[in-house]
């Protein structure tokens, strides 16, 4: 202490540098190697589709995205339902859209992707599985990085 008088004890330092986190903003930066993830999922609420713009018939209409990891390159489709067919077929046409297939799928617990999700041991729908290892990539639901299925 007498070497620097007029320095903080540690329990002061602690109270000041939490003084200095609480007024940071909350960030999260997460790197990706190119090709390595493509998210997926249906975006919030439906939307409301003009059908027949004479009649003003409309129709709800379920976004589905898939977004490139290391770019953000994104695509979206809309559809009108969320069923197994269509979530296959807007990833045939993503993956066409991005020229390939990335390492890992990654689905953030959609109902018609995930059939139970668990940290250790998700069970991934087998249709989903087969069209993943057709394309030579795997499934893996956010969370945990142990919770990746690999079949084929």
């Amino acid at each position: 202490m007498s070497r620097y008088p007029d320095g903080y004890r540690y329990s002061r330092y602690c109270d000041l540098y939490r003084g200095w986190a609480l007024k940071l903003p909350v960030t999260m930066r997460q790197d990706h190697a190119a090709g390595d993830k493509l998210f997926v999922d249906y975006a919030g609420d439906a939307v409301t589709v003009v059908v027949d713009r004479l009649s003003g018939k409309t129709r709800q209409a379920h976004l589905f995205v898939a977004v490139l990891g290391a770019s953000s390159l994104s695509f979206a489709q809309a559809r009108w339902t969320e069923t197994l067919p269509d979530w296959i077929e807007c990833h045939i046409q993503a993956l066409e859209f991005f020229g390939g297939a990335p390492a890992l799928l990654v689905p953030d617990n959609a109902k018609v992707a995930i059939i139970k999700a668990c940290h250790f041991d998700p069970q991934v729908n087998r249709t989903y599985s087969a069209m993943a290892a057709h394309y030579g990539s795997a499934v893996r639901r956010l969370g945990r990085p142990t919770a990746v299925a690999r079949y084929g």
